[in-house]
């Protein structure tokens, strides 16, 4: 299976550094990610977004949606160290594969059963929710956008891509220790550990390398002063309210 990778063009990369510095600058703001980083996506791709004050923000996979082009994102964030070459991995799931075995089609799965057979469930969960939230939300084109940031949130790199959909063959299943705490899918083509799966909490990871050709962005941290950035919100409110009643 082939992943097409995103690369971002010059303009998309300039409002995402300009979101990113106006994001970092708010002084009640202390990391970029969740709803913040979906925020920023939608005026780098400039797209519309789901205010939470307005709307119900929906549990789908696909937190950001662009109708016109029927593209859907899930978007992540995570605090790394964005070293080249590293490797990274996100929760994507919960997955209680033992408790839904018998709606998926495994019937008297277990953590006794065969690793494989316990892969193919998780797949099989995993797929079904691509899929079904994809007809629900009327999305083809199926992506993951990844923000990677150091703690400090000085340092950022962006991944794009669409969402990986292996084929039960193409992957090997196998527990990571004895005691069978954590299952790991292993990507056949390279040995390359795609997958992580802990059966006691039931989340499921997906697991990346980040390229040595990455590019990693540097921002320079300004933080304006909580009474400066209060005044000047407040300031912003008070001419708008006027020009509501003239």
């Amino acid at each position: 299976m082939t992943v097409k990778h995103y690369n971002l063009t010059e303009e998309n990369e300039n409002r995402l550094l300009t979101g990113l510095k106006a994001a970092v600058s708010i002084p009640i703001i202390d990391s970029i990610e969740d709803f913040i980083w979906e925020s920023i996506f939608c005026y780098m791709k400039q797209i519309p977004y789901i205010d939470p004050f307005k709307n119900t923000r929906s549990k789908k996979l696909y937190d950001i949606t662009d109708s016109e082009n029927n593209i859907g994102w899930s978007a992540k964030a995570l605090q790394w160290s964005l070293t080249p070459g590293s490797e990274f991995e996100i929760v994507i799931q919960r997955a209680d594969v033992f408790k839904k075995a018998e709606s998926l089609g495994f019937n008297n799965l277990n953590i006794d059963s065969d690793p494989n057979i316990i892969g193919a469930a998780l797949l099989k969960h995993w797929h079904l929710k691509i899929n079904e939230d994809a007809k629900k939300q009327n999305v083809k084109d199926k992506r993951i956008c990844i923000l990677l940031k150091n703690k400090a949130c000085t340092k950022f790199a962006y991944i794009e891509e669409d969402i990986a959909i292996y084929d039960t063959d193409e992957l090997e299943w196998m527990w990571s220790d004895s005691d069978k705490t954590g299952l790991k899918g292993i990507r056949k083509t390279d040995g390359f550990c795609v997958y992580k799966w802990y059966h006691n909490q039931t989340q499921f990871f997906e697991r990346f390398k980040f390229e040595q050709s990455s590019k990693i962005y540097n921002i320079d941290l300004h933080r304006l002063s909580l009474n400066h950035f209060i005044d000047l919100i407040h300031k912003e409110l008070s001419e708008d309210e006027n020009n509501l009643c003239c």
